[in-house]
């Protein structure tokens, strides 16, 4: 997304927040590639799903245009894609798992929970929300670093500029958020 592009969606969520007609679709017009382009990185790193990118962009957004808390900014949009697209794949794993016997799933290693592996994919991804919803009463700020790396598909660059956090401070937290998880996981 281009520079001119990326202060375009922040107008346009302004414009949407005082009740413009029409601002709405205008900028879910502007961001559908890329949410759909996190989509897409999302199903690469849990090859057990079953929707196509265009379906997890698609329920992604519909749960975000549901809710009537409109975006502050770009960052924050793409923030909540990220966690919209983290919910809509742990829900559908929820539901595919919901009917199958037993319901154990067993530990899995920190790299099999952060890059899903199919024969593993539903167990692994909802131990891995269940262990960032933990995470998350602690280290807020680290499980969005997570969620925007793994399931937003952002770079460390990125995940600094939309934190406004160094890049060293990007790495230092994924470093301790994979260790703490690493830790839960293999309980």
């Amino acid at each position: 997304m281009s520079e001119s592009s990326e202060h375009d969606v922040t107008r346009l969520i302004d414009r949407w927040r005082a009740g413009e007609e029409g601002a709405r679709a205008t900028l879910m017009t502007l961001v559908y590639n890329r949410v759909r382009a996190i989509a897409g990185h999302s199903l690469r790193q849990t090859p057990g799903a079953t929707l196509s990118a265009t379906d997890l962009a698609h329920e992604a957004l519909i749960r975000m245009l549901g809710s009537n808390a409109p975006w502050e900014n770009r960052k924050h949009f793409f923030n909540v894609v990220a966690q919209a697209t983290r919910q809509v794949l742990v829900d559908a794993a929820r539901r595919r798992t919901a009917g199958k016997r037993g319901g154990n799933v067993e530990h899995v290693e920190i790299a099999d929970a952060l890059n899903v592996s199919a024969g593993q994919g539903d167990g692994s991804l909802l131990l891995l929300d269940s262990a960032l919803n933990e995470l998350g009463q602690s280290h807020p700020r680290q499980v969005q670093m997570i969620e925007l790396t793994y399931f937003g598909g952002l770079d460390r660059r990125e995940v600094a500029a939309s934190l406004e956090v160094s890049e060293g401070t990007v790495d230092r937290d994924l470093r301790l958020a994979k260790a703490w998880l690493r830790n839960v996981l293999e309980r």
